[in-house]
């Protein structure tokens, strides 16, 4: 096939992602807030790239996308431009990703719907902006099942390594692609699914051995946060149906799901196995996790936009059969709808006024070299400076946490150069249960008081901004 013959063999697949990038392209350049794990993916981008001399350590994070951050750090190049570019791109290439997986499990019809559902898709089109792992891992997710549709078991399975290494949850696909090919009976197709797996999971195994000693322990210390952190356990706690709500937040058209799912029940073939599964088993696993934030859900959300898509599609296929055109209105309605939907979440949730008084505070270092460790209580912070940020939240912040920072700072006052302290992003906020670690907040303030002085302080509505430098500095 030759180039001119793809192009107008697939132009409505063109014509839509010209269509979906000129709509992010209208919002590319409105001020967007840098998010807490924004923070941590660059922090961690510079700490990787310098071997820990720069920027902001969390063990217990994937890799890959900060490593892939961290060439625009080593090129000198602006890290979160870099990241939002990356992102914009991927939006695209996932939705031609969906195209393709829909053509080949289902029809160019249902294809063509589900790609335009996932391309404005609404939690895509918000979190495109905030340099998230989700939409790398889902990326790869849909990749590593493009794959596997065409028989590239090794293919299909170095993309699920390279999405666990994104976005540790992604690697749960391992098990839905080996069920998928077990059920087909293909053994030599399951060795080289889990070939193609065991390449970059070894090597991250192996990475964490050189770094931490323990090849798991990063992995083991990830599940013990996700089950404790404060901020979607307790502050932001979800009921387990959430995800059903979120389902149509993301898009009204979601509903026709239950219609493609139907029809797939009435139309059963065995190729059906790997979608069924690739929705069933992630919606499962983020149902039972006690931790549950809307961006998760785009673990499954391509997978539900092509039963999405397979609903219209049959309806699409039953209004041919009694009107003129009906194709075409509803193809464009389909797009009128979903591109208002996601237009209309971002315009409700995405912050285009950024808090100054946050923004001077993550910025205090920018431009600055301070002799001596600089803590922070939040890692936006090591967004802005290439000093090395120690996180005195991390893991998880609680009573040990506090003491054992609060130990270390009476101890260690001459080395510390900077301590950032503030009450909104989430990192010294004490569990409603944990009176000891709001007592230990209490002592960190008073030691601070009594051999530092605030170099910055702010108050914007309930959240305080300051930080501390020691009084010789002054």
């Amino acid at each position: 096939m030759t180039i001119r013959t793809h192009f107008a063999r697939y132009q409505t697949l063109y014509a839509l992602l010209l269509i979906a990038a000129l709509a992010r392209l209208l919002f590319f350049f409105d001020p967007h807030e840098v998010w807490w794990d924004s923070g941590v993916y660059v922090g961690m981008a510079k700490y990787l790239w310098s071997f820990g001399h720069a920027g902001l350590g969390e063990h217990i994070r994937p890799v890959l996308w900060p490593a892939v951050l961290g060439i625009a750090w080593v090129m000198k190049l602006n890290v979160i431009w870099f990241a939002r570019v990356i992102e914009f791109l991927l939006a695209l290439v996932s939705t031609a990703l969906v195209f393709a997986l829909g053509r080949k499990l289902f029809s160019e019809r249902t294809a063509l719907f589900s790609s335009i559902v996932w391309a404005f898709s609404a939690i895509v089109f918000s979190s495109g902006f905030h340099e998230y792992t989700e939409l790398p891992a889902v990326t790869l997710v849909l990749a590593a099942l493009v794959a596997f549709v065409h028989t590239r078991w090794f293919l299909a399975g170095l993309f699920v390594g390279l999405a666990f290494l994104t976005k540790f949850p992604a690697g749960i696909f391992l098990a839905v692609l080996g069920i998928a090919v077990l059920a087909q009976k293909r053994w030599k197709g399951a060795l080289w699914l889990s070939a193609g797996f065991t390449i970059p999971a070894a090597a991250y195994l192996l990475f964490n051995h050189m770094m931490y000693g323990t090849a798991f322990g990063p992995l083991l210390d990830a599940r013990t946060s996700i089950l404790s952190v404060l901020g979607c356990n307790v502050l932001r706690f979800k009921p387990w149906y959430q995800y059903v709500i979120w389902v149509f937040v993301d898009n009204w058209l979601n509903v026709f799901a239950v219609v493609g799912l139907a029809a797939v029940a009435a139309r059963w073939k065995r190729q059906y196995v790997l979608p069924v599964l690739a929705l069933i088993v992630p919606v499962a696993y983020l149902m039972q996790l006690h931790c549950r934030e809307y961006r998760y859900a785009l673990l499954f959300l391509p997978i539900l936009a092509l039963f999405t898509g397979n609903g219209i599609a049959f309806i699409s296929e039953w209004m041919e059969k009694r009107l003129k055109h009906a194709r075409t209105a509803l193809l464009l309605t389909v797009v009128l709808v979903s591109a208002f939907h996601g237009i209309l979440f971002y315009h409700g949730n995405e912050i285009r006024v950024l808090d100054q008084n946050a923004e001077h505070y993550y910025r205090w270092l920018e431009g600055k070299e301070i002799p001596g460790e600089v803590w922070s209580s939040n890692p936006l912070v090591s967004v802005y400076t290439d000093q090395l940020v120690h996180p005195l939240y991390y893991p998880v912040y609680t009573e040990g946490t506090a003491t054992d920072f609060n130990t270390y700072l009476a101890s260690n006052k001459e080395k510390i150069g900077a301590v950032f302290l503030d009450n909104c992003g989430g990192g010294i906020i004490c569990a409603p249960d944990d009176a000891g670690c709001a007592e230990q907040l209490q002592v960190l303030r008073k030691l601070l008081d009594a051999d530092f002085t605030q170099s910055f302080s702010a108050q914007s509505g309930d959240c305080g901004y300051a930080v501390y430098v020691p009084i010789s500095s002054t």
